[in-house]
This record gives C-alpha cells, structure tokens and sequence, in this order.
C-alpha cells in the first residue's frame, strides 16, 4: 500500500527465486545480481544505508527480512485455507474484517510505558513481525519468526560510525529528490539532518530548511537556534507561521484512516497544514524529520542499573548522583531502585504490573523513572475493562520475549524503543502520503540503529548526558551555540489553546467508541478534560493517549475499508 516512486522498488528473478528489496536504499547493482543468483542471507536487513525490507520467495518458501527500527512493519493474517502478509495492518483488517484490538488500545491507554514491540496489533487476528526478525512462511502455512539481528557491542569510533550513517542515510533521500525539504526546529537531531543534507546536496539542487513558529513570536528560543544553524551551513531557510488553525485537537474529525494512532493525530491541524504549505509552496517531494533521535541518543534510565549488574559500583554511583541532580530527587532511592531492577526480571516486573492494575494499585517505578515503564499512574476515566484487558495483554508478553541479558538492559531499552518509534512513524507516513508528500525518518534506518546501539556499556553516555555522541560526531558543523544547548523549547502553551478552543468537540469525542466499549469513563474523561484545558496540574498524558485512540476509530468509520480482489496464488504464502 502506499505510494511506490520507482527507484524504491527493486525485483529480479533467476529460475525459480524472485526477490525484491522495497524502500530507498543504495543497494549497487552487483548486489541484486548476487541475492537473486545465491540467496538472501540475514544480514541484508543491515547490509546497506537506507530504510527497507527484503523478500525472497521460491517455491518451497517466502521469507521476509524486517528492517531493525520498526519502520518497515510486516503482519500476517491466515484467510483462504492460507497466509497473507502486508506492509498494513489497515489493508489485512479489509481482508479478514478484523476489528479494532481492545486489549492493545486498553494498554495503550492505562500502561502507554510499557512498549509491546512485536504484538499485538491494532486490529485483532493479525500478527506482527518483530524488527530485526525473519519471517518464514512455508506452503503448509507454517509460520516462523527467527531473530537475526541484537545490538553487538563494538568499540571505538562510535561518533564516526554515527556520522557516516546518518550522512548516508540523508544522502539516500536527498539524492533522490528533486525538492528536498528538512525540519530545522532548533534541535539537535533535525538540525544535523539539515547540516548533513547540505553537505550532501549537489551544485544544482538545493536543501531547504523548515520552521514552524507561531504567529506574533518570530523571534528567541528554537527559532533563533535555526536561523544560526541555516545561516552558518547556507541552507535555504523557509519560515512557517502556525495560526489559531494550527493549534493542536483540531481537526481530529477528518484523519485518514492509518494502521494505528498516529504521533501527529494531536497536533495533526499543524502537521497537515505545514506538509500541504510545504507542497503547494516549494513543491517538496520528500521531507526528512528528526523523529526517532531521542529514543535512540539519549540513554534511559534503567542504564543505572545495567553499571550496578555488572559491578561497575563507581561508576554507577556518580551516574546515579548526576541523574539525581539533573532530576532534583535524592540520590538514595535512585541507587535503591536501580539495585532492584538489577536484580528483578523483566517478565516479574511486567507480571507484577499485570497484576496490579487488575487490582487497581498503583505499581508506579521508584523515584527517577529508573525500571522498565515509567511511574505514570493509571488515568482516573481508566475503568476496569480498560485495566483488566491492558494487564491480560502485558501478562501475555512475557510468552515470546527473551530476558535481556545482564548488562544490556539500556539496550534492550532503547531498542524496543526505537521499534516503538518506527512502527508508530509508519502511520505519520501514512497521513502524509494522503496530503501528498513523502516523509522519512532517517534516525530509524537499519544502519543508524545498528551504529549507536553497538556502544559498549562502558563507553555509553550516561542517562544526564544530552546527546554527547551526536554533538562530536558533527562537531565542525554544529553551531558552538547548538552544542551548548541542553534543553528544547516548551511547546505546552500551544497545548492549552488549543485543548480550550476546542474543549466542546474533546468532550464530544470522550462519548464516542472507548466509552461504549467499556474502555474509557465519559464522565470522568470529560471532567478531565475540563480541568486541563483550564491549566491545573493534569499531565497532558492522561488525555492525549485517549483522545488519538478516539480520533483514530472515528476515522475507521469514516474510511471505507481496503478492497481486495481475487488474481489466484503466486507461491508460498500469498
């Protein structure tokens, strides 16, 4: 599904093996000569800068590579006496007339820290791929997912590595645009996009750098740093005002139907908007965003308890100290903490959650967020539908996930976070592909994972450090006033606007598929509502999760489902 440009679409056949590599990817010729004449091996995931998924099928098999951040999700459904697979959830539910997953949305609602990397989708009796697997399918309708790829600690050189990926995977898209467009927030992550491409673009193409900013502040925070930043490199620089049309919760009534809750359906009046103004006004036919760059840059928390397992004491104590300042908490129950999670496994941690939100007691993690879910407590409109379906869903997580590895508990971590990252990204692309532009993240790319999370433990920044490997691998390009820079720009002002402007429509949408489904409670999401918009202390991730899930089933009534038409079958698996 989706809009192909040919140079994304590679396939050859050689007797009875055809194979296809599909998204952009600087594979050289050579290369699809060798897969289609000896095979695929498993390192293809990996094997080359940009964001794709590989497939070889024979007679006696299909197999599907996943690419390593997420951003490729493959499912499988078994219809007609076989088994489908897709690049859709969305396009499979048309197929099987699935409905939407209660279980998922309820985790989704009342646990949304506690990431679900390989299951279960958004719509029932679809499996999903994990990132990093192969997917075999056999003409029984057997179905296997075999791990080909785990971070592998390699030393030395990490801010090289990091450069040359990202460079490589900026010059993937830039080389194939005509117009290509980058955001330029202010930030790290989008600004080294911007620089990099730059750096790359030829003499007869030009980069251009996007910044949104509200109507009436032209000035100070973010967008100075990104005037800095495109004055020093030379990046065309375009500015964006964002109106009271722009503000975020509106027009949540008119969302594409995605394959999940997008990241952007709150903010999706500004997104929409500046993707449309970015068409019609530079003509851009890609844009890049730095989504992704702090779930894989900065190192969580439970990275404390990864230097107390593995006995680097010291370390983990001036760690802890400066975590502890940088949060104004006590160092104590940080160190207390991390002592447990070094000494608990994941599948009890997630057992213990399980069991307390059907019990209804707040199982939140120690002080400084260091565990493997955040200390978010459960939202007061979460029933107990919504609480005993999210905990049937985390119980049943531990089934396939293998316990981490002494030592590897950031990794594993910032993995499955990354994963999280992509997959959910998918449905962005997916908005954005009904506006008319194509959107890439290249901080998910297979290659970019595969370089940051190879840092040894005792090389990887720890979890007060703001990004130290991205700021020396691009040293001579960041601006000194960048590299400096340790926080972003707040953005919850716009929040507040835009939730009481249209605080009438969010309570209509709190009367909608998650109350009549047992999911969510009218009275109490509505109440909630109201004491937000009028700026008492309510974190905005008590409603958000509730409102994008609302949206996103509306917009599966609104949107005829994908049609299928029967053409016979074409080998192993369909």
């Amino acid at each position: 599904m989706g809009q192909w440009p040919d140079y994304e679409l590679r396939a050859t056949r050689h007797n009875h093996r055809f194979v296809a590599v599909i998204g952009p990817c600087t594979m050289p010729p050579g290369d699809m000569e060798r897969l289609r004449t000896f095979g695929v091996p498993d390192q293809v995931a990996w094997r080359w800068p940009g964001s794709y998924t590989v497939m070889e099928i024979t007679p006696q098999r299909t197999r599907v590579w996943t690419d390593l951040g997420g951003a490729w999700p493959i499912y499988v459904a078994a219809a007609d006496d076989g088994v489908y697979w897709a690049s859709s959830s969305l396009a499979l539910a048309g197929l099987t007339g699935t409905k939407p997953n209660l279980d998922r949305l309820a985790t989704w609602l009342v646990a949304p820290s506690v990431l679900l990397p390989a299951g279960p989708p958004h719509f029932e009796e679809i499996g999903l791929a994990p990132a990093g697997h192969r997917v075999t399918i056999t003409p029984d309708n057997g179905v296997q997912m075999t791990r080909v790829w785990s971070p592998r600690p390699r030393s030395g050189r990490v801010s090289e590595r990091l450069r040359a990926e990202l460079s490589a995977a900026v010059s993937v898209r830039v080389d194939t645009a005509s117009t290509p467009t980058v955001d330029l927030s202010g930030g790290y992550d989008s600004t080294a996009l911007a620089l990099l491409g730059q750096a790359a673009t030829s003499a007869d193409k030009t980069l251009i750098g996007v910044t949104v900013y509200p109507v009436g502040r032209a000035a100070g925070g973010d967008l100075d740093y990104a005037r800095l930043a495109a004055a020093r490199s030379g990046i065309v620089h375009r500015l964006m005002p964002l109106d009271a049309d722009h503000v975020p919760y509106t027009g949540l009534n008119v969302l594409p139907a995605t394959d999940e809750p997008a990241p952007s359906t709150i903010a999706y009046a500004r997104f929409s908007g500046q993707l449309r103004w970015m068409r019609e006004t530079l003509s851009t036919d890609c844009h890049m965003t730095g989504d992704g760059g702090d779930s894989l840059l900065c190192s969580p928390p439970i990275m404390l308890a990864d230097l107390l397992a593995t006995k680097c004491y010291r370390r983990g104590a001036l760690e802890a100290i400066r975590w502890a300042r940088l949060r104004r908490v006590s160092v104590w129950p940080l160190l207390k903490s991390a002592y447990q999670v070094a000494h608990t496994t994941h599948t009890e941690t997630l057992r213990s959650l399980s069991q307390s939100l059907i019990a209804d007691i707040n199982n939140s993690a120690m002080e400084g967020d260091v565990g493997w879910y955040a200390s978010d407590s459960v939202p007061p409109w979460a029933t107990q539908e919504s609480r005993t379906r999210a905990a049937t869903a985390i119980a049943s997580f531990p089934e396939w996930k293998q316990e981490p590895a002494i030592g590897s508990f950031a990794a594993t971590l910032a993995t499955e976070g990354m994963v999280e990252v992509g997959r959910s990204a998918r449905a962005d692309i997916q908005l954005s592909e009904a506006i008319g532009v194509p959107l890439h993240n290249p901080f998910t790319d297979s290659r970019v994972v595969d370089a940051y999370l190879s840092i040894p433990l005792a090389e990887r920044p720890g979890p007060a450090d703001y990004k130290p490997v991205l700021r020396e691998a691009l040293t001579n390009l960041f601006p000194s006033e960048l590299a400096a820079r340790r926080t972003k720009g707040d953005f919850n002002p716009d929040h507040y606007n835009g939730m009481r402007a249209n605080l009438t429509e969010l309570h209509a949408l709190a009367d909608g598929r998650l109350a009549s489904s047992g999911l969510v409670d009218r009275t109490k999401l509505q109440r909630t509502l109201t004491m937000t918009a009028a700026g008492l202390p309510v974190p905005f991730s008590t409603v958000e999760p509730a409102v994008a899930a609302e949206a996103w089933l509306r917009s599966l009534d609104n949107t005829p489902g994908v049609r299928w038409v029967p053409t016979g079958n074409t080998g192993a698996g369909r």
